[in-house]
């Protein structure tokens, strides 16, 4: 079985170039075949034939990129599944690059193949910016449907998918913040947490709560919806993400809203 890895330079902000760099470096004298993604997000939708000659059968592989959860569901976008491949992922938001060399070390450990050094890229002005769903916590309610004004997401047989990833404005997870299952995830979202991909722990009775709020905001006028709900200070959707996401949705817009 021969060493695959794949490290994602991410094509966002997420992780300063120069740390980029230090790992890419120490790669290539990896005793490993090593493959550069310029970005798995962009891959996953508009490159995915290159993307799916990078796991060959037989491989082992190693991914770094960022969160595990991100990354998955990427691949899985990208029509590649992970169930009977044996992957290992490293997230590099959370690891030093030093962490990151030991367990590449630890990975290559005993391995005779030479190194190898490759770099995929998709050459596009689009920044990738679009939600992916975590389908093992969405519940298939459509709000997120109902919520986007952008045609990013289509009901289908029950299920709600993201058809339209490029029409998605970028920076913009208004989506992911009225979700009552915190399924919706927007990888390059830079300030973590369920909406950039970590793993989250569940609060039944919260997201009942939260999940019965937001049915209320979106039946009529979001606004007055709003104002409402402010009044009986009953939430489990604080104000303060309401309000953010109606702000990240109107700046999308250009809207400006009138005292």
């Amino acid at each position: 079985m021969g060493k695959a890895i794949v490290f994602c330079r991410c094509g966002g902000d997420r992780i300063v170039p120069e740390r980029l760099q230090q790992i890419e470096n120490h790669l290539k004298e990896s005793a490993a075949e090593v493959v550069v993604l310029s970005d798995l997000c962009m891959l996953s939708v508009l490159g995915k034939e290159k993307l799916q000659t990078v796991f060959r059968e037989g491989n082992e592989n190693l991914i770094i990129g960022c969160y595990e959860r991100s990354m998955k569901l990427l691949l899985e976008k990208g029509n590649i599944a992970d169930e009977n491949k044996p992957f290992q992922y490293l997230n590099f938001l959370e690891l030093s690059n030093e962490e990151i060399a030991h367990k590449v070390a630890s990975f290559c450990e005993k391995s005779l193949q030479p190194n190898s050094f490759n770099v995929i890229s998709q050459s596009t002005e689009w920044k990738s910016w679009f939600p992916v769903i975590d389908n093992t916590r969405c519940s298939s309610c459509g709000q997120c449907h109902d919520f986007c004004l952008f045609g990013v997401y289509e009901k289908n047989d029950g299920k709600v998918l993201v058809v339209n990833p490029q029409s998605c404005k970028n920076n913009c997870p208004a989506c992911a913040r009225i979700c009552p299952q915190t399924a919706i995830i927007f990888p390059k979202y830079q300030h973590d947490g369920g909406i950039g991909g970590a793993e989250i722990v569940d609060e039944e009775a919260e997201y009942k709560r939260q999940s019965a709020d937001v049915k209320t905001i979106l039946a009529g006028d979001i606004y007055q919806a709003l104002e409402q709900r402010k009044n009986r200070r009953q939430s489990i959707i604080r104000n303060e993400a309401m309000r953010k996401a109606i702000e990240d949705r109107d700046k999308a817009l250009n809207i400006i809203k009138l005292p």
